[in-house]
């Protein structure tokens, strides 16, 4: 019996040592930065609050719902609205679906107009005064597809992505009809997604942690754990003594 505990502890702690040794590195990364600096989010300033002064002025929510409407030649359908302000003025932010496809817009809560798509020049500004710190750009870059390993993977594109050198290799993703950075990524959030990849062991989308695969890794780990109590447990003179005593 006590052979045969071995020797399943020793090979399936042989068959598992680079997962097991995956886990517990990606693990010891997980514990040692705050989730809110691998998202970068020390790297940026937080959102525009509202002036509730300007809320007074917001044209009726159905004019600026219409407005969107028209100019999306489409039903709008499963959408949102919401508030929200960029520059000082106040934007009703509408979302959903048209034609089949998701949206956003910014309708103007004063003229009602829905505001234009942002270009590269744009695109450049915002990135620049959303920074905590100063940065010289490297490169704008206008995003129609999204590889499945993407750093924003689930995104619905066109997206503007500006990328830094410094600090921390920072790309951030623009939304281009609204300007909401939608994504900041950084050296150290890529080696989270690696890390994180090898931890749930789903090596495409890097998202689902129900994978069979997992499962039967996960069952061998605790295996191997039980095997090696259990062998400890037969080959220590103190516990034997105590079971032939009883």
């Amino acid at each position: 019996m006590k052979s045969t505990i071995r020797k399943i502890h020793r090979w399936l702690g042989l068959l598992m040592a680079l997962q097991i040794m995956a886990w517990m590195a990606s693990g010891l990364f997980f514990a040692v930065f705050p989730i809110e600096t691998i998202r970068g989010e020390h790297l940026t300033r937080p959102a525009e609050k509202l002036d509730p002064e300007g809320l007074l002025d917001l044209v009726p929510a159905w004019v600026a719902w219409n407005n969107a409407a028209i100019h999306l030649g489409e039903e709008i359908t499963d959408g949102s609205l919401s508030v929200v302000s960029r520059d000082g003025t106040a934007y009703y932010r509408i979302s959903g679906t048209a034609a089949g496809q998701p949206f956003v817009r910014l309708v103007d809560g004063a003229s009602g107009a829905v505001a234009p798509r942002i270009g590269s020049q744009g695109a450049e500004q915002l990135a620049v005064a959303a920074l905590t710190v100063p940065a010289t750009i490297t490169a704008v870059d206008w995003v129609t597809e999204l590889e499945p390993d993407s750093e924003v993977r689930g995104r619905s594109v066109p997206l503007w992505r500006v990328r830094f050198s410094q600090p921390e290799s920072l790309n951030l993703w623009i939304e281009p009809w609204t300007g909401e950075i939608l994504a900041r990524r950084t050296t150290r959030w890529r080696i989270f997604d690696f890390l994180w990849m090898l931890h749930i062991m789903d090596f495409d989308e890097r998202e689902d942690f129900n994978t069979p695969l997992l499962m039967t890794a996960s069952f061998l780990g605790l295996l191997i754990a039980l095997s090696g109590v259990i062998y400890w447990a037969m080959t220590t003179s103190l516990f034997r003594r105590k079971v032939v005593a009883a």
